[in-house]
């Protein structure tokens, strides 16, 4: 009976997840330049619509665990990240043909 109970109570610790940290990952906004007000809008629609979940399918298989970490980063490090993909010659000057080859990577295959 008392090695029941201990199994039981082994197996009620793992199911419960008892340890959860998150990380936050903050850094300022890159400041951006555009060469023209379409190349803007070019990038912002394709960074934008990154985030969409239209097309992106996704997969969890959820295993209880005695300890969960994850790390979450704010918007302005994905945008950051969105930046300098776009700047491809790292000017800080996002050109036309630099938004359109931004956007193209963005779309879903």
């Amino acid at each position: 009976m008392k090695t029941y109970l201990t199994t039981t109570a082994l197996l009620t610790f793992l199911i419960s997840g008892c340890v959860s940290h998150t990380t936050i990952k903050d850094e300022p906004r890159q400041k951006v330049r555009f060469s023209s007000a379409e190349a803007a809008q070019i990038f912002y629609d394709a960074y934008l619509s990154a985030d969409s979940p239209k097309g992106r399918g996704s997969m969890s298989v959820f295993v209880a665990l005695p300890y969960k970490h994850q790390t979450t980063s704010t918007d302005n490090v994905r945008f950051n990240s969105a930046v300098q993909t776009a700047d491809i010659n790292h000017n800080g000057l996002i050109s036309k043909g630099e938004a359109d080859a931004f956007a193209a990577k963005q779309r879903p295959r």
